[in-house]
């Protein structure tokens, strides 16, 4: 007997609700709000190093700061972290990673960047993000993962300059909105698995 197009339809949308209903039953949003001081120039208090100097030519455009104007430029951060926009709030981590000058003309870095979180319910955690840094006045970012209270972590963070105390201080605040699995219940860790799937 012939489907009518209605019929298979119908078929398609319940098909589709079955397949992505369950993801938002599987998986927790997760949101965390810190604030990254950055300590830039050369004093004895940075925390952004030159790591690898680019071959060039240099990038002229007007939001790209020399000396580290050179296509391919990449500085290396170890970043504190506090709880508030006060740079004597209470420590709450560290933020490391790179970033690197990828255009010859325009203000694009590429950004590879790790939250590690020291205190609190999320201590020992880290959220792994990463992208592109245009130097927009919002910067957005994917989560790309994460372990602890972050392991499987999906979603993005937004990223913006909130104050300058100097022109090599400033604080950036660091808005992340992500998922994690659910955690499996004991039952379901101790569940036979099908002898073609094999754990290690």
């Amino acid at each position: 007997m012939a489907i009518s197009v209605a019929t298979r339809l119908l078929l398609l949308l319940a098909a589709a609700v079955a397949l992505t209903a369950p993801v938002s039953a599987w998986r927790r949003p997760m949101r965390v709000t810190v604030y990254v001081q950055e300590y830039l120039g050369n004093g004895s208090e940075t925390t952004e190093k030159v790591l690898v100097r680019g071959p060039g030519p240099v990038n002229y455009h007007r939001n790209i700061y020399p000396p580290n104007n050179f296509f391919g430029d990449t500085l290396v951060m170890d970043d504190l972290v506090t709880e508030s926009l006060d740079n004597t709030s209470a420590p709450v981590g560290r933020v490391y990673g790179t970033y690197m000058l990828s255009s010859m003309s325009r203000p694009v870095y590429v950004v590879s960047f790790t939250l590690q979180l020291t205190t609190g319910r999320y201590n020992g955690s880290t959220i792994v993000m990463g992208g592109i840094d245009e130097r927009l006045a919002v910067v957005d970012h994917a989560v790309i993962g994460g372990t602890g209270a972050f392991l499987g972590a999906q979603g993005h963070v937004l990223s913006k300059l909130v104050h300058a105390y100097s022109p090599t201080h400033v604080v950036m605040k660091l808005d992340v909105y992500a998922s994690v699995p659910v955690p499996w219940t004991q039952a379901e860790k101790e569940a036979p698995t099908s002898p073609f799937i094999i754990d290690h």
